[in-house]
């Protein structure tokens, strides 16, 4: 599996879909079919591999809203109560497009069909570097061959599979999603974790740490004891995604 690749740089990696509100019109899917979806049962997302169809079952509104923007969930705000509604989605476009593009599409789908309004917010905050520790990298490249049309980032993959409280297990992993994975872990407190490593390629590997710092190591102790790495304190501006508005679809 290969995921988009990101920069380095934070404000790359923090603005896909940044402008989806200038006066470029947004790709859309040729179709698209939406319907709630009323069970409780773990959502379940997918981007095709032929690079046309993107379906979703029981998703919650909110985590599509990071995935449609590639963004944290420490990088949005809104109407908590609308980000929990649940749809099937299932859409095509007309022809295989890549990664990029087909965020596009999402975006403009949840702003047509929802009636999304937002804005952005550019905030100078604490956040965290990974970076390479003293000694080199602790990782094992990955074997897997890299698609020549990359699928976009979603939380099942990038974010790693959890085989146990405080064990994170990741196969074919970029640094960037693992900076994004960081983000995503409560062990870190309330701070975007930025991809500083320079490392190219993709990485399989396992993290375990602690959850109760009496009872072992941490995460950020963890990261740089098994994998090389450690993360920095530091400050840089990051962009917020505000939604301002959601409305239930008034159709198919």
């Amino acid at each position: 599996m290969a995921q988009i690749a990101a920069s380095a740089s934070l404000m790359v990696l923090l603005t896909v879909g940044a402008h989806g509100q200038d006066s470029t019109p947004s790709p859309t899917f040729e179709v698209a079919s939406l319907k709630p979806n009323l069970t409780r049962v773990r959502g379940t997302v997918e981007f095709s591999k032929s690079g046309d169809r993107f379906t979703a079952i029981g998703m919650p509104l909110g985590p599509l809203i990071l995935i449609a923007f590639n963004l944290t969930v420490r990088q949005v705000s809104g109407p908590d109560e609308r980000f929990g509604w649940r749809y099937d989605i299932v859409a095509k476009a007309e022809h295989p497009v890549e990664a990029g593009e087909m965020l596009r599409m999402l975006q403009a789908l949840l702003v047509e069909r929802f009636q999304m309004a937002f804005h952005w917010e550019t905030r100078d905050v604490p956040v965290y570097s990974l970076t390479v520790a003293k000694g080199g990298p602790k990782l094992h490249r990955s074997e897997t061959p890299e698609s020549d049309n990359p699928t976009p980032r979603i939380p099942s993959h990038a974010g790693g599979t959890e085989s146990a409280s405080g064990h994170l297990s990741f196969k074919d992993e970029s640094m960037a999603d693992f900076a994004w994975a960081l983000s995503r872990v409560s062990g870190i407190g309330d701070r975007v974790v930025v991809d500083r490593t320079e490392l190219p390629g993709t990485y399989d590997f396992d993290l375990v740490w602690e959850r109760d710092p009496a009872l072992g190591p941490p995460i950020v102790s963890a990261l740089q004891a098994q994998l090389g790495l450690k993360l920095e304190p530091t400050r840089a501006p990051v962009q917020f995604l505000i939604v301002d508005r959601l409305e239930r679809p008034s159709g198919n």
